[in-house]
């Protein structure tokens, strides 16, 4: 009787430890189909797959490759909580933890940009989370170049878009719009006086014109005439040759009597 209870007892262990292996190996194989068809882009068939696992053990891997899947769709609020379920229940993996942290930091980030866009978007709190993941992720991998460059990208995105309702930076995006409205005021004066200017220019211009057409016309001095007729210009010819003759006589006269004066003195 006690060894036909012994061989019982056996049986059902048996029978409890082969269930649980069966279920273990068969959200393991629900796993690696979810990868198959992940890699081939059938994202619907693997996001069925990882839920199935999920389904018989939930697990790290299970959750996190599920979140994954709902990236590839756009389905970032669902990827969210998805890689939040797999971060509580954990991994003894730093790696994978780190890469869980990462992903969770790139949907803030990217709800930061779509919020930018936006009139009554708040950028700045999810750019903050994003922050606040890549630094989770970092501490689990400090090695990860591309956390680490992602993370630099928010802290500047960040610093870009403080919160409107009293971060640093929506006072200083409001300094610069009236820096813009000045200048663009000054440039306005500037351009009014110019134009101003020309216009007092062209009245003045206009204004002499009108005088000079009212003068009258000046007339040109005439040259006076040093002309002198062919007759006039004969008779002080011939006075001037007669002049010239009568000094010569005078002066034959003269050099005469010195002559004579010489020799009669030698």
């Amino acid at each position: 009787m006690n060894r036909l209870l012994h061989i019982i007892a056996f049986f059902i262990a048996f029978t409890l430890v082969f269930s649980v292996d069966a279920v273990a190996q068969s959200a393991r194989d629900c796993i690696r189909l979810g990868n198959v068809a992940y890699r081939s882009k059938q994202y619907d068939k693997a996001e069925t797959m990882y839920l199935k696992s999920i389904e018989k053990s939930p697990s790290f891997e299970a959750y996190y490759n599920l979140a994954n899947t709902y990236v590839m769709q756009q389905k970032d609020s669902t990827a969210f909580e998805n890689y939040k379920k797999a971060d509580s229940i954990g991994t003894s993996d730093p790696m994978r933890k780190a890469r869980n942290f990462h992903n969770m930091g790139n949907i803030w980030y990217a709800q930061g940009l779509a919020a930018a866009t936006q009139q009554d978007g708040n950028p700045a709190q999810a750019f903050q989370n994003a922050v606040n993941f890549y630094k989770s992720s970092l501490r689990c991998n400090p090695n990860d170049d591309e956390t680490r460059y992602n993370l630099a990208m928010a802290q500047y995105q960040l610093k870009k878009n403080q919160d409107k309702n009293g971060g640093g930076g929506g006072n200083d995006n409001k300094d610069d719009q009236n820096k813009d409205k000045q200048n663009q005021d000054k440039q306005k004066q500037d351009q009014d006086k110019k134009n101003q200017d020309k216009q007092n220019q062209d009245q003045q211009k206009q204004d002499q014109d009108k005088k000079d057409e009212k003068k009258p016309e000046q007339q040109q001095p005439q040259p006076q005439k040093n002309e002198m007729s062919d007759q006039v210009a004969e008779q002080l010819l011939n006075s001037a040759q007669q002049d010239e003759k009568g000094v010569q006589r005078k002066v034959n006269k003269n050099q005469n009597g010195k002559r004579r004066n010489l020799e009669k003195d030698w």
